[in-house]
């Protein structure tokens, strides 16, 4: 053990550190629920300071539990931290309210309204706006709350909140900024989407970017280390975890999916011309490990689906076995509609096939279909590029849902050893920009090799799904047009349902 290596990893779920040794072994961890998360119908905010709090806390842990002689081996941290939203500070440094988080819902009126202008937006960037966007967020907070948009000096995201803390420096790096301030192909910020969406503060908000990498500075926080430390700012949470679940890190592995919080497909391109342009819905970013790009979808609804389930419906088993049933569940329960790969503010749920003969286990198991269903339709739009799909997330330990996701899309499933992705995405990223190391070595002893590859299911199987997919995909187009309507009912019906009785 010559060499040590701290990762941060501040979620929408939970807040995580763990450090690993110079083998790629996880030497210790600290986990706490994210408990700065505050939801208010369409309004979920972050409390910075209790972010702020929160991630110190984890850091502090983590260091404790390392001897003396090995704390003194620490190379530096790498952080992340959850994707988009609004995270806005003044001048020195300190909150300017809460944090819009990027299940924040309060600017979805604006998609719609804005459809022309989003349009215009998307041919810049290859990415369309939804409500989780900063573009947007701004613009909402221009309209309706203009004092506080005023007292903003930097629009960051959450990790560029978390560098900020831990060594008193504005700074950011470009792949998760690009899809919505800029053009992925050329790398460039683009001052017409400002124009586009008539925002008269963006571009300038953004902190200065340097590439994965090079976006470093010493560390500044008590932690229990040394100040001065090398405190290294990954990529998203989304690609930490992607390469810690072998996407680009493990040879053989195209795709991968996370069932989280939110859902996550995506696959990585090595040439960026079988792309064409981005699939409706996607995300591109460079990837940071080497030469490519991801192209991903970033669904609002992920494995949280399955607690809100849990919550409409009695007795619901949990873990589910398949229970094959009539019923097609789709699975928009998140106050901001659905980003991808349908991507409409408006989007609500549906469960069809109900009667009074369903049971709690079949609308368990049609909760997991629907996921997987939404997994196939993703990774059909991402491209063709060969190879294994890497499951990730809070379901990643369900055998029976790995196998219908291998039944659904037609990939082997690659099922990953232990948790904790994208800290251990973190811990590659930090071996090759502060260790020096090469692909190969990452792979091997970074990442690893998968504990369990999932193929072919019984042709029943695969028929059932195959066919029930159809029905699903089907059934959301015939919806889709319904969802405005559902929108503007829902509306009329909130004071109704407040008036005394």
């Amino acid at each position: 053990m010559d060499q040590v290596l701290l990762c941060l990893d501040s979620g929408t779920t939970a807040v995580k550190a763990a450090a690993f040794d110079g083998r790629g072994r996880m030497i210790a961890s600290s986990e706490r629920p994210n408990g700065a998360l505050r939801r208010e119908g369409a309004r979920v905010e972050q409390d910075m300071e209790v972010t702020r709090a929160e991630a110190l806390a984890v850091l502090r842990d983590c260091v404790a539990q390392l001897s003396v002689p090995v704390a003194r081996l620490v190379s530096g941290l790498i952080i992340t931290g959850q994707g988009d939203g609004l995270w806005p500070v003044d001048a020195a440094g300190q909150p300017v309210g809460r944090a819009l988080t990027w299940l924040d819902g309060r600017a979805r009126g604006l998609v719609t309204e804005l459809a022309p202008a989003l349009d215009a937006v998307q041919a810049i960037t290859g990415s369309r706006p939804t409500a989780a966007s900063a573009s947007l967020q701004l613009l909402w907070l221009q309209r309706n709350e203009p004092e506080q948009l005023a007292r903003i000096a930097h629009a960051l995201r959450a990790k560029e909140w978390l560098f900020l803390s831990l060594t008193g420096r504005v700074a950011g790096e470009p792949t998760a900024a690009l899809p919505v301030w800029g053009n992925w192909r050329d790398g460039q910020l683009a001052a017409g989407v400002e124009q586009a969406l008539g925002l008269t503060r963006g571009l300038a908000l953004l902190p200065e970017f340097q590439p994965v990498g090079a976006c470093r500075a010493g560390l500044a926080a008590d932690i229990g280390l040394p100040l001065g430390l090398p405190v290294l700012l990954g990529p998203g949470d989304v690609q930490s975890t992607l390469i810690g679940l072998g996407l680009g890190s493990r040879p053989g592995v195209a795709r991968a999916s996370i069932f989280g919080t939110s859902s996550i497909h995506a696959c990585l391109h090595h040439d960026p011309a079988s792309m064409a342009e981005a699939p409706p819905g996607a995300m591109v970013q460079q990837f940071a490990l080497g030469p490519g790009w991801l192209c991903f979808h970033p669904s609002f609804n992920g494995a949280t689906l399955l607690q809100h389930l849990a919550r409409q419906f009695a007795d619901l088993p949990a873990p589910a076995p398949p229970r094959y049933s009539g019923l097609i569940l789709h699975p928009f329960f998140e106050p901001g509609g659905e980003r991808s790969p349908w991507t409409d503010p408006h989007a609500t749920g549906a469960l069809l096939g109900l009667t009074a003969a369903t049971t709690p286990g079949e609308i368990a198991w049609a909760g997991r279909e629907a996921l997987a269903f939404v997994a196939r339709h993703s990774h059909a739009l991402l491209g063709p590029e060969p190879g294994a799909l890497s499951l990730g997330g809070g379901l990643a330990g369900d055998r029976h849902f790995a196998q219908f996701l291998a039944a659904a899309t037609g990939y082997e499933v690659q099922l990953s050893p232990g948790g904790h992705a994208g800290l251990r995405g973190l811990a590659a990223i930090g071996a090759r920009f502060l260790l020096g190391e090469e692909l190969d070595t990452i792979a091997a002893r970074w990442i690893g090799s998968p504990t369990e590859t999932v193929g072919p299911q019984p042709a029943e199987i695969t028929r059932y799904a195959a066919q029930k997919y159809a029905l699903f995909a089907a059934l959301v187009e015939a919806i889709r047009p319904h969802w405005p309507a559902l929108a503007d009912l829902q509306a009329q019906a909130e004071p109704l349902a407040r008036r005394p009785q």
